[in-house]
């Protein structure tokens, strides 16, 4: 009886722990995942750059290029860009530097370095899920609508254009919330406490410029009938009804038909791949419309064209870098020989409704489900294979060369790739860009290559390789070792090389000492902002009062006075004197003209008597010239009485 009653004691029990332990297990599996959603560049106006990890440099951002969490972008002069992240818009002005420190589902941080921001929320959920950090604190939006932050010198100053915005200060245990209605802008600074001013709305070039396109975009969400088909939050959607139209097909649901295209256009053909840290490599499109198509649904050729199938209404769908199936590598030949082995180097082509798609990154169950969702089984019958349609292969024919569309004789003998190619594997055969395209620009020797506010999963990946360093190097050799800076997306050789299962002793202790350090230099960081808190404070308590400040300046100008009084004081007999010579010279004749003078007959030089010594050098200038000239004129009139006399 006692076992009959603790089994029925324990087994409910046990039933519950396992019941509440699988949301723990599925979430601990999907730490691994990359981001599920993703921002696009829509719109870019002069020189823009995203940060490379990897490589340390910026790279110039093109249209149609993804950036997710934990990029950093940046504006040059003149120039302006334009993002979306599903139904959410942002802008950002010249001059400008900003950093996608979270960006996934349920959670966006924006980290404006500096520079100004604009920001327009269409829904509820992403009124909750959107924050602006900045070096005064942050900001939250309370209500759907348009704002704007900026971050300047001397604070952070927010609008509201449209909506309720609400800021609070980062530091300060005591300062309270600051809210703006329609209409109102604020600046909001730190001088020995919170400082707040208010004003009514301004207008400049910026904010005129994030009205219209507000407008713009915003009726293309609310009059868009591409989300009768799909939803809002598929970044890229709202460019689909201005360069395409929809059909209903019996076979594969409703689907998207592009109105313009080259004529051997395919998917995923005319565009360039980017790598990104997180999924790998990324294709990015040429053409205005090519964000959604390529990652988001599926193609397949209907009606003799090419179409786009985003499979079943999904409210959040999950961002994929590209979604195709890659060939290449040496492919066997007739007769069991080896042929074309020159190419193709890499080839890929669209997957198809209900074809599934492998990632070439790190990923859980739970994540492959949602990219893979098989829409209703009734319309579509069975997997379609893009690979059996006629110039559907794209490849890579040789180093340098461009896209091409693969002969129709050389796919078959082309065995596929179980996944993506590494990154230096297909780098070495990416064809050129244009100068304009491929320019890089080295980062300042100043900046930190990566922010320290580092999201969850930098964090863990940042713990893994760590754990994956210690174990297959001598701890104590890498403690003494240098500390360089981590790159995500290692090469193939790094990422091809298996790790041992077995823990290593000192690697507890080689954890320890990182985590002390880590907290070391944390602690390090926060003195040194109380510090400058403190002597911020100082200077503020020790400058003097308005009043003090009155009275130093009324004396320094009496002083100022004082001296000028003196200084007219010192000469008035210099005055004087100047006022007697030029009487003078207005009473005495004028001299005559010296070509009418008779030059005096030359004596010797022991009869010539000699000059007295003048003793008035000490005189001002004007006064001696004066008597020079009379005393040339006096020579001269007896000098001509005694030629007369002589005469």
């Amino acid at each position: 009886m006692l076992a009959a009653a603790l089994k029925r004691i324990f087994v409910p029990a046990l039933i519950l722990i396992g019941l509440l332990a699988a949301p723990i297990r599925a979430a601990q599996a999907a730490d691994g995942d990359p981001p599920a959603r993703a921002g696009r560049v829509s719109e870019v106006i002069g020189d823009a750059w995203l940060f490379d990890a990897d490589s340390k440099e910026w790279v110039r951002v093109t249209r149609n290029q993804t950036v997710a969490e934990g990029d950093r972008l940046r504006t040059d002069e003149r120039a302006r860009v334009s993002l979306t992240v599903g139904s959410t818009s942002m802008w950002l002005d010249e001059r400008s530097d900003l950093e996608f420190s979270q960006l996934d589902e349920g959670r966006v941080l924006l980290m404006l370095a500096k520079g100004d921001m604009g920001l327009s929320l269409r829904s509820q959920a992403a009124v909750s899920e959107y924050k602006v950090q900045t070096r005064e604190g942050r900001f939250y939006a309370e209500q759907q609508g348009m704002y704007r932050v900026e971050q300047m010198d001397r604070g952070s100053r927010g609008f509201a254009f449209k909506g309720r915005l609400r800021f609070e200060f980062e530091r300060g245990e005591g300062s309270q919330p600051v809210w703006l209605q329609n209409g109102e802008q604020a600046e909001f600074w730190w001088a020995g406490g919170p400082r707040t001013e208010r004003q009514r709305l301004g207008s400049d070039s910026f904010g005129e410029w994030l009205l219209a396109q507000s407008r713009a975009e915003g009726d293309r969400f609310a009059s868009g009938v591409s989300q009768r088909y799909v939803s809002p939050e598929m970044t890229g959607a709202d460019e689909l009804d201005r360069h395409g139209r929809w059909e209903s097909s019996s076979e594969y649901g409703n689907v998207w038909i592009p109105t313009a295209v080259a004529v051997d256009w395919a998917p995923y053909r005319y565009g360039h791949w980017a790598w990104s840290r997180h999924w790998g490599w990324t294709w990015v499109d040429d053409a205005p419309w090519g964000y959604a198509p390529f990652h988001y649904g599926r193609w397949v050729t209907y009606g003799g064209r090419w179409v786009w199938a985003p499979g079943s209404y999904v409210v959040n769908p999950v961002y994929a870098p590209a979604l195709v199936a890659w060939v290449g590598g040496v492919s066997v030949g007739v007769g069991g020989g080896y042929g074309y082995n020159n190419r193709p180097y890499y080839g890929w082509y669209p997957l198809g409704p209900r074809e599934i798609y492998v990632p070439p990154y790190r990923h859980s169950p739970s994540h492959i489900h949602r990219i893979n969702i098989d829409p209703d089984p009734v319309t579509v019958k069975r997997p379609h294979s893009n690979r059996d349609v006629v110039g559907a292969v794209s490849y890579l024919p040789g180093q340098g060369g461009p896209v091409r569309a693969m002969p129709v004789g050389e796919v078959r003998p082309v065995r596929p790739m179980p996944t993506a190619p590494a990154r230096n594997d297909l780098m070495a055969v990416l064809p050129a860009r244009s100068a304009v395209e491929a320019q890089v620009k080295p980062a300042p020797a100043d900046m930190p290559w990566r922010s320290e506010n580092l999201g969850r999963r930098e964090r863990e990946r940042e713990r893994e390789r760590d754990q994956a360093q210690s174990q297959m190097r001598d701890p104590a050799r890498e403690r003494a070792r240098p500390q360089l800076p981590d790159a995500s997306g290692p090469p193939s050789a790094a990422r091809s090389v298996t790790v041992p299962e077995q823990r290593s002793e000192s690697q507890p202790s080689a954890q320890r000492q990182e985590r002390t350090d880590r907290i070391e230099r944390l602690e390090r960081i926060e003195r040194q902002q109380q510090q400058q808190q403190q002597q911020q404070q100082q200077r503020v308590e020790a400058a003097p009062p308005p009043s003090q400040v009155r009275q130093a300046t009324d004396r320094a100008m009496e002083q100022m006075r004082e001296r000028a009084v003196e200084r007219q004081q010192e000469r008035p007999q210099e005055r004087q004197q100047e006022r007697q010579a030029e009487r003078q010279r207005a009473v005495e004749p004028a001299a005559p003209p010296q070509v009418q003078m008779q030059a005096p007959r030359p004596q010797p030089e022991a009869q010539r008597p000699a000059q007295p010594q003048r003793q008035d050098d000490a005189g001002p200038r004007r006064n001696r010239a004066e008597e020079g000239q009379r005393s040339g004129g006096e020579r001269a009139s007896g000098e001509r009485r005694r030629g007369e006399a002589e005469r």
